[in-house]
């Protein structure tokens, strides 16, 4: 072989070297993305994938168990037999991903079709009948669906995705929603005595001449909430944020709204009537015709007889 041919050998050798090399080290000094680990590995328990683009991912089987999905996009995503028990996935974006055979927070098994929501046989039940009292609905999929006039009485919606959904005329007596995602959910004319709504984030929903009476919303976002002529006695707020909401007519007689952000909130023609708003934030609230005797305003003083629309202490 002339030298000249072996230089041009040589010379490939050590190019190809280099680009292998480049390539290993390239592997070794920049990770791999989430969704290659996952896709690869199919196991991320207790991991926290908030916010991560998962879209159209081949999760099938993958191991999830307690995982974060908190505004994680898994749009049509292939999740069959995965294992999601214990997962967060309240705030995940699950539109048209495939569950079929997966396991679900709550332990339960989705079923055929289960696209776009886990299809539970509880679940099942409640969109096939409207009538489900004392099902285990926690962690369910129910966002956008039109439910209204359903019976719940009891049941257990703890966790769940229940966003836009329709309730309206609904029966959820001593239904459990702690730490359900009910944002811009209509909930008009529904029986809710004795609900535990602790912890749920209720933006935007609709409570109109809803019957509230001794419902717990401990620490509830109620942010733009319309609770206009609810039947709120004797309900429990304490530390809930009721930022722009609308209140008036309703009746809030006995309610606890102590530590309560009720800023720019509309209590017009209210009846706050032995309610404690100690500690709450009121700066904007509106109380024009309110009436107030025997409240307990912000600084601790109650209200005495003539509080129409203020606090007369």
């Amino acid at each position: 072989m002339s030298r000249k041919r072996k230089t041009i050998v040589l010379a490939i050798g050590t190019v190809l070297t280099i680009w292998v090399l480049v390539g290993l080290l390239g592997r070794l000094f920049v990770p791999e993305s989430m969704r290659e680990r996952l896709e690869a590995r199919r196991a991320c328990r207790l991991c926290d994938l908030s916010g991560v683009d998962l879209r159209g991912a081949d999760l099938s089987g993958a191991d999830l168990v307690g995982t974060v999905l908190n505004e994680t996009d898994l749009t049509g995503a292939l999740l069959k037999g995965a294992d999601l028990s214990r997962a967060d996935v309240r705030y995940a974006h699950i539109q048209e991903a495939v569950l079929d055979g997966a396991t679900w927070v709550n332990g339960k098994t989705c079923g055929a079709d289960s696209i776009g929501r886990c299809l539970t046989a509880d679940t099942q039940t409640l969109i096939a009948s409207g009538h489900c009292p004392d099902c285990n609905l926690k962690s369910a999929t129910l966002a956008s669906l039109d439910l209204e006039g359903t019976f719940l009485n009891g049941a257990n919606l703890s966790w769940a995705s229940l966003s836009r959904t329709n309730f309206s005329g609904s029966n959820l007596t001593r239904a459990n929603l702690t730490r359900a995602v009910a944002r811009h959910t209509g909930f008009q004319k529904c029986l809710l005595r004795e609900v535990d709504l602790t912890e749920a984030n209720l933006t935007g929903s609709d409570f109109s001449e809803a019957y509230l009476r001794k419902t717990l919303l401990v620490n509830a976002v109620l942010i733009d909430a319309v609770l206009e002529k609810a039947d709120l006695r004797q309900a429990v707020f304490h530390g809930a944020i009721l930022t722009g909401a609308r209140l008036s007519d309703a009746d809030l007689s006995g309610v606890s709204l102590k530590m309560t952000d009720l800023s720019q909130a509309d209590f017009s023609k209210a009846n706050l009537s032995g309610a404690n708003l100690l500690g709450a934030t009121i700066d904007g609230a509106t109380f024009t015709d309110a009436y107030m005797v025997g409240a307990i305003w912000v600084n601790g003083k109650r209200c005495k007889a003539g509080s129409i629309g203020r606090c007369y202490q």
